[in-house]
């Protein structure tokens, strides 16, 4: 078909109102994101084309195109400001594809419109990369290769059978993208990476603390990152994520200081973990590797406060594979730091200070003990709903007063008494633990397993971690914050009712999305060539990953090729066939031979041309034939039988002799 007559081509309606509905499944993840009166606009130019196409009316005039072409364009500018990026880009194109809807008004036009649609259907993931993104995607993909598939066939009806067959040629091109999915090169970044829009931090942590900051982040149970062991995993009690170091104090709030000058030197001692983070987006660049980091990516840094940083905001979720150690020493560290880590603010808390200039004459790690073993003997309570402390030393109201607290009132505690004692401080907070996932063998850190502790300065050893809760509620550290807060305070569902089959169901759950990010989603680079590691391959340049490369598209050829083949015995020809094909092969010895896709109206008239003195019966056998075949006139098949056997192939160039062949019948 050329393309003169593709585009001369009329719309017909049941494809054309397939094409609708596959449009709009494909646009309608890019509704869901933008504001109503946006989806609106773009719908009305899509239902607008419906009622012409319904009434029999033209496509509207160029004039009144560009007009809904700025009247969808234009808002978007002025919400966004942009015609680029995730949002303003997604909202752009859904626009596009109405306006181009909206002027369709022949089969190249069509043609278009399902190359945008292709294009529309894939957007769905900038906003989602779930499974169900994925269904839904297949369904949108389904419905765009069914009306194009319709569009093909003169009639433009289409039932059951086409539906079928577009679910055949899908699951054929399926071996196909999984060889090309697992084994294709990828790339350690993206040749582009589409402009975030979004600035929403959805961590809890912050860079700095109060009283009462991280107990509210208690009422969160959202997933803050999942963790992967390779081999050894370490105790629960040893799980202590990293975040943000805290060393300024005014007397109410710790927050984040001013880095050092000197990026510390790191000596690592016991055992070490190797682990993968699957970390949920933060909009901010902390990683949350565990304790001190031995290994990081490539593409992060570890901050001379032993933070794990990544280069930019995680945006969206992202793995990260570390090795830590859970003991360390530090060699060295900067004196302006030390010194400022020992400032107080003052005239404030005068009992903490008396407390801890008891202390001043013991060696530090002494110093530490005795703090600790004030806070062990002191009857403290660890809850979440401790007095509120207004006054202005908060510190003594806390140790002597109120006895309550959670854990950064008790970090902060620490940090002061440290200092008063002459020990530099700093208060880090973090995640604490988190919950085993035996379906999936993986870690689940939540937002609610938020937790602060402390850091102090001993010569020798650098910093070392000192957590105060461990004295305070020893059971938040080795069982989980649901054993170590009383009965009443209240928590989230999901960490009050970790056992029962409610629990079991949704770690499976868990487990199965986890799954699908960790090997479809998060199926990177690095991820590539472990598995071609496992096959024996080292590099994809080799011979090796060239076989495996060609042979895997190989077993698919031979796997289509057999499921072609009937390895059954062959389906029977109707009978009215059978003669029909007894005929073509009378007339196939004189040189007259099908054409592919020929009917046989069209090869009869061929024939008669060919032999005009036979005319008048091949065109009677051939209208007989159709009356069979397609008229159902099934009393008439022994006449056919008859004329067949009865008709002798005359050949011109024998000047009227007919041509030999057998007398008995060819059935």
């Amino acid at each position: 078909m050329t393309r003169r007559q593709i585009v001369a081509m009329p719309l017909l309606m049941p494809p054309f109102y397939i094409l609708a509905a596959a449009v709009t499944c494909a646009l309608a993840p890019v509704l869901l994101q933008v504001p109503v009166w946006h989806s609106l606009l773009v719908l009305l130019p899509i239902i607008w084309r419906l009622w012409l196409a319904h009434a029999g009316r033209p496509v509207p005039r160029p004039v009144m195109r560009i007009g809904v072409a700025l009247a969808l364009f234009v808002p978007i500018l002025l919400q966004y400001h942009t015609l680029i990026g995730r949002e303003g880009g997604v909202a752009a194109l859904g626009s596009l594809v109405a306006v181009k809807f909206l002027e369709t008004s022949n089969q190249r036009d069509v043609r278009v419109l399902t190359l945008l649609a292709f294009f529309a259907c894939s957007t769905g993931f900038l906003i989602s990369q779930s499974p169900f993104m994925m269904l839904y995607a297949v369904v949108s993909l389904v419905l765009i290769c069914l009306q194009l598939l319709v569009w093909m066939r003169e009639d433009g009806h289409f039932g059951w059978p086409d539906f079928l067959r577009v679910l055949r040629m899908l699951a054929e091109a399926l071996p196909i993208a999984l060889i090309l999915f697992v084994l294709f090169p990828r790339l350690a970044t993206p040749l582009w990476r589409m402009p975030n829009d979004t600035q929403q931090a959805r961590t809890g942590l912050s860079d700095s603390m109060e009283p009462g900051s991280i107990s509210d982040l208690t009422q969160d149970d959202s997933v803050a990152f999942r963790v992967d062991f390779d081999n050894l995993t370490p105790q629960r009690a040893q799980m202590y994520w990293r975040g943000p170091v805290m060393e300024l104090f005014d007397g109410v709030s710790w927050r984040a200081g001013i880095p050092g000058r000197v990026q510390p030197e790191i000596l690592m001692h016991g055992l070490q973990y190797h682990y993968t983070i699957t970390l949920e987006p933060t909009q901010r660049n902390w990683l949350m590797a565990m304790d001190i980091p031995v290994q990081i990516p490539s593409d992060t840094r570890l901050s001379n406060n032993l933070q794990a940083l990544s280069r930019g905001p995680v945006a969206q979720r992202q793995q990260f594979t570390f090795t830590s150690a859970t003991h360390w020493q530090i060699q060295n560290e900067d004196a302006l730091r030390l010194k400022r880590d020992l400032a107080l603010p003052k005239d404030i808390n005068p009992q903490a200070r008396a407390l801890a200039a008891q202390w001043a004459d013991l060696p530090p790690a002494l110093r530490v003990g005795a703090a600790l073993d004030f806070l062990r003997q002191g009857h403290y309570q660890y809850t979440l709903g401790p007095p509120l402390l207004t006054g202005r030393n908060r510190v003594d109201e806390l140790l002597f007063q109120t006895r309550a607290g959670f854990c950064e009132h008790y970090a902060g505690a620490f940090a002061f008494l440290m200092r008063a004692a002459g020990i530099p401080a700093r208060v880090v907070g973090g995640y604490l633990g988190g919950e085993y996932n035996r379906t999936g063998n993986y870690w689940i850190v939540r937002q609610a397993s938020a937790h602060a502790w402390t850091e102090v300065w001993l010569d020798g050893q650098g910093w070392q971690r000192v957590d105060p809760t461990s004295v305070v509620a020893p059971e938040r550290i080795s069982r989980g914050l649901q054993s170590a807060v009383p009965a009443t305070d209240p928590l989230p569902y999901l960490l009050r009712n970790e056992d029962g089959w409610a629990g079991s169901v949704r770690l499976q759950w868990d487990a199965i999305m986890h799954g699908w990010d960790k090997w479809v989603v998060g199926y990177n680079a690095e991820r590539q060539m472990r598995v071609l590691n496992r096959l024996g391959i080292d590099n994809m340049v080799s011979a090796q990953f060239t076989i495996l490369l060609a042979g895997g598209f190989g077993v698919v050829l031979i796997i289509y090729l057999v499921s072609t083949q009937d390895w059954r015995r062959k389906r029977r020809t109707d009978p009215a066939q059978q003669h029909w094909l007894a005929f073509e092969r009378k007339l196939t010895r004189v040189g007259v031979v099908p054409a592919a896709g020929e009917g046989p109206l069209n090869y009869a008239r061929r024939a008669a041309a060919h032999l005009p003195a036979q005319q008048a019966e091949i065109l009677a056998i051939a209208s007989q034939y159709l009356a069979i075949r397609y008229g159902f006139a099934t009393d008439a098949l022994p006449g056919l039988a008859r004329a067949i056997q009865r008709f002798q192939v005359f050949n011109p160039a024998t000047r009227g002799k007919p041509h030999r062949q057998k007398q008995t019948a060819e059935l």
